[in-house]
């Protein structure tokens, strides 16, 4: 199912295994033989599948499906279940954007150029996937034959020779094309084992930029939502489907920078409306590339208008109200007290300001002490209230 490389090789161990196991009138393998393209590997080696198999996404969804739901689950419960673990991914995919951005990948093999080259490209999980390959093919490959010009290579095991097949390495020194037989890079993305022993015997100490693909960077992510990327030869955006798709994030990044900014909403619809009308011109043939460039570098720029930040409560706060910058600022006047100790010291006391601060409530405020003034008849032409409050005040001067 996935150990044949070719189809050749795929049609030489079916037939060992028929003639072995005398199954030439089996009808259940007869049918499976018809559509022996929909399972075996060995036929779809040119189509970029990340080494998974239908099967194994086909489990994998149905174990995922199987955590977050029972027979007796509604479709609410099923729809939570499913925003929790997206959720959990997306945490994951963080953390591990994290630990690429924060850390350094440290190669096996300190000294070579290669495995510096990688750590610094891919990210951790790649990284283990390339440095598995190429060890596997410094210390577990040998070549068997070499062409005179160098293009050609049989590369097998170092050990058990006899009982495996020899992949076919092509090599291009004109522009440095490597290909393989297994077919690894056009399937996952990364060079194979067997080119890593070729590269390896040419003395070639880095690897070429166009077997660096740009999904399995460490900045794979930062790449792609913070702008649009060119696109071209040699880049992994050239089919329709990816190229809307790139399109479709990067409107949508722009739109959710200008909501909120009526200025930029409206640059941002006119911008549209031109670019539609451009693209109408250059589809017709009815405009040339040389004019749209000027007109696209002639645009003024936009006004753009800034706001003050809004106020946002960090966590632990209380929900009172915010303070404002003058509020902070007034600091609250606290009255002095006098120790026993400066008293006893003979210690000059300046004297005291126009509003005298009373630390407790002397006698004169019970309730007692107002019954008995009541009573007294006393000529003075203060009410009782403010006899009161006078001799408190030269009580208190006195003190």
């Amino acid at each position: 199912m996935s150990k044949c490389d070719s189809e050749v090789e795929f049609e030489r161990s079916w037939n060992e295994m028929i003639l072995e196991g005398n199954l030439q009138t089996h009808e259940w393998l007869g049918d499976l033989y018809k559509i022996r393209s929909k399972w075996s590997t060995a036929f779809n080696k040119e189509y970029f599948s990340m080494g998974i198999l239908s099967t194994q996404r086909s489990e994998c969804t149905n174990n995922v499906c199987h955590g977050i739901s029972k027979p007796t689950s509604s479709i609410t419960e099923c729809f939570l279940g499913l925003e929790k673990i997206i959720t959990n991914w997306r945490r994951n995919e963080q953390d591990e954007d994290h630990k690429c951005r924060q850390s350094e990948i440290v190669p096996v093999i300190r000294s070579s150029s290669i495995l510096k080259q990688a750590a610094r490209f891919y990210s951790r999980k790649l990284y283990s996937f390339f440095e598995e390959e190429f060890l596997h093919g410094v210390g577990g490959m040998s070549i068997d034959f070499v062409s005179n010009d160098s293009s050609k290579f049989l590369v097998n095991y170092t050990e058990n020779k006899d009982q495996s097949n020899p992949w076919v390495v092509h090599f291009d020194s004109t522009d440095c094309t490597i290909q393989c037989t297994c077919k690894k890079f056009e399937t996952m993305g990364l060079l194979c084992c067997h080119s890593m022993r070729v590269l390896r015997q040419l003395d070639i100490v880095k690897i070429p930029e166009k077997y660096l693909m740009l999904r399995w960077s460490a900045k794979a992510r930062k790449s792609f939502y913070s702008g649009y990327v060119g696109l071209g030869k040699g880049t992994d955006c050239g089919s329709g489907f990816i190229f809307r798709n790139h399109i479709s994030r990067f409107a949508y990044q722009i739109s959710t920078r200008a909501q909120g900014n009526e200025l930029a909403e409206q640059y941002m619809l006119g911008a549209m409306k031109d670019m539609a009308e451009n693209i109408d011109l250059l589809v017709e043939g009815k405009m040339t590339n040389s004019k749209f460039i000027c007109k696209s570098k002639s645009r003024a720029a936009p006004v753009s208008a800034f706001k003050d930040p809004q106020k946002r409560r960090p966590k632990g706060i209380s929900n009172a109200r915010l303070k404002g910058y003058w509020e902070k600022k007034k600091q609250k006047k606290r009255p002095s007290i006098i120790s026993k100790n400066t008293l006893e010291k003979g210690i000059d006391i300046p004297s005291p300001s126009p509003e005298v601060y009373i630390p407790s409530m002397p006698e004169c405020f019970t309730e007692d002490f107002i019954n008995r003034r009541k009573t007294r008849e006393d000529r003075s032409p203060y009410t009782p209230y403010t006899r009161m409050m006078m001799d408190s005040f030269t009580s208190e001067l006195e003190f």
